[in-house]
């Protein structure tokens, strides 16, 4: 009897313990490229994407950034 339902109980865990590998689609290749990398040294990773974040907000509202740094900083 206990048998049985340990028998049950294992067959249930096997079924709730298991998940299948994350899938994104066509993107999959290029997020198991990232996060790779992510997982085993991120603040390289962090330093690329807040310089190009950077970058791209002083090529959108130039050299009014600082003004907007200014504010922020007022703010908190």
């Amino acid at each position: 009897m206990s048998d049985t339902v340990y028998q049950r109980f294992l067959r249930r865990w096997e079924e709730v313990t298991e998940l299948p590998p994350q899938t994104l689609g066509p993107f999959t290749p290029y997020y198991k490229i990232f996060v790779r990398h992510l997982k085993v040294m991120p603040w390289p990773l962090f330093v690329i994407i807040s310089i190009v974040a950077i970058l791209g907000l002083y090529l959108i509202v130039g050299t009014t950034i600082t003004f907007f740094v200014s504010v922020l900083q007022r703010g908190f």
